[in-house]
């Protein structure tokens, strides 16, 4: 930590202590002042800050400029309505990410196995710090200590931003964490108590689906489908998506894995000539399967309703199917924002037989949870919008960024839009 570092988190977590403020302040006082905030970041901030940037050189620190935009666009989001819930994420924001920089650059430790830049010891203060930051700040701005099941809710999510500042992903760490963890403390509000999708799993269905994932797992091995790693990691997310969704969730799953599997490798060879077709003959590893199931994993560990399931596995067959239809059969390629012609290969680039294979993907995972009861009718187009919807926002991020200079990790942007499926079916699906 060089002294420059030292001011630049004093200055950080000090301006945290602003969400105190938002105990008195109505949403639009407030958004207002982050808005002069994000001003003074972008215009002032050159000419007389910069012994705290990191690149001293650079027109402006990402970082600066990434902070107020955050906390502008949580209280446009939520401030109308969960002001003490900007509060909380904003503390996690401001004392969490110090905290883990601190402890990971002074104390050190064992690098984490996703990115070996950052260290357990960072993990685990941010989560102890953004935590108890979040739980006061909210107690300040609600007049009141929060209830146990309230504590509960701010520790899930400052455990998740935690993570999620810890991910490689290509982004500034204020904008990865902040705005997911705030989606999901929404979800939790709407949807609490949690409650397993199957019901609390018995020993015997705990061991028939450990049983069944572990003989998959040799299968697919053995027959080289997916590789080593690839299937030991389905085979704990088969595992968790067996035990707390039922078959029917596991059915899902696997209607995803063999649609996913067929459009891989169809037409391989030409894709392989071409320099696009997935790496290793096309057998997923463990970050692939991360990348997938994670959340919709973790949405039936939460009980969250299960259109957002479906719209998360939606979303990954969607941006799959477009992938690799779009790679074989798209001839002109073009911006998603702006509909400008590019190079085939371009970040966010998109064709229309690749955006119609992703509506299609969408529409079968759809059709796949009606099929299997987990979703009604009346929802299904729900699931199908919403998942379309998530494949297609990491095209318009990554077309953005392009022009904005950053880039999407491959497999964090995947993530994503099985997330940002399941966050946008969670909010229109009718109540």
């Amino acid at each position: 930590m060089t002294p420059a570092e030292w001011r630049r988190k004093a200055v950080h977590a000090g301006m945290g202590l602003i969400a105190l403020s938002l105990r008195w302040l109505d949403w639009r006082v407030a958004a207002a002042a982050a808005a002069g905030a994000l001003v003074f970041n972008v215009w002032v901030m050159p000419h007389i800050g910069r012994g705290i940037y990191r690149n001293r050189l650079a027109r402006r620190d990402p970082g600066i400029v990434a902070y107020p935009a955050i906390v502008l666009l949580l209280i446009l989001v939520f401030g109308q309505t969960d002001l003490p819930l900007v509060a909380a994420v904003w503390a996690m924001m401001a004392f969490g990410d110090p905290a883990a920089a601190i402890a990971g650059r002074t104390v050190g430790g064992p690098g984490l196995p996703w990115n070996a830049e950052k260290t357990w010891t960072g993990l685990l203060a941010n989560w102890a710090v953004s935590g108890a930051a979040s739980i006061g700040v909210f107690s300040f701005v609600v007049r009141r200590w929060p209830q146990p099941d309230t504590v509960l809710v701010l520790m899930i999510g400052a455990g998740l931003y935690a993570f999620l500042e810890s991910v490689r992903s290509g982004l500034d760490d204020n904008v990865v964490a902040a705005l997911p963890t705030a989606l999901v403390l929404y979800a939790l509000n709407a949807h609490w108590p949690p409650a397993v999708a199957a019901g609390p799993p018995s020993a015997r269905g705990l061991a028939v689906a450990l049983g069944a994932n572990l003989l998959v797992a040799l299968a697919m091995g053995a027959l080289r489908i997916v590789s080593v790693s690839g299937a030991v990691a389905g085979a704990v997310a088969g595992f968790l998506i067996l035990a707390a969704g039922g078959w029917s969730a596991y059915g899902l799953l696997w209607a995803f894995f063999l649609l996913g599997t067929l459009a891989t490798r169809l037409g391989y060879r030409r894709k392989a000539a071409a320099g696009t077709a997935q790496p290793n003959e096309g057998r997923r590893g463990v970050a692939n399967v991360a990348a997938n199931c994670v959340v919709p994993a973790a949405l039936l560990l939460l009980g969250l309703p299960s259109v957002a399931f479906v719209a998360a596995f939606g979303a990954a067959l969607a941006d799959t199917l477009g992938t690799e239809v779009g790679t074989l059969y798209g001839r002109r390629a073009f911006s998603p924002l702006t509909f400008q012609s590019l190079p085939p290969g371009t970040p966010g680039a998109v064709s229309w037989p690749g955006t119609a294979a992703s509506l299609a993907g969408a529409a079968a995972i759809a059709a796949a949870g009606l099929l299997f009861g987990l979703v009604p009718p009346a929802v299904v187009w729900v699931a199908g919008l919403a998942a379309f919807l998530g494949a297609m926002s990491e095209s318009w991020l990554n077309d953005f960024g392009r022009r904005a200079g950053f880039g999407l990790d491959h497999e964090f942007a995947n993530a994503l839009n099985t997330f940002i499926g399941a966050m946008v079916a969670l909010r229109i699906a009718p109540a």
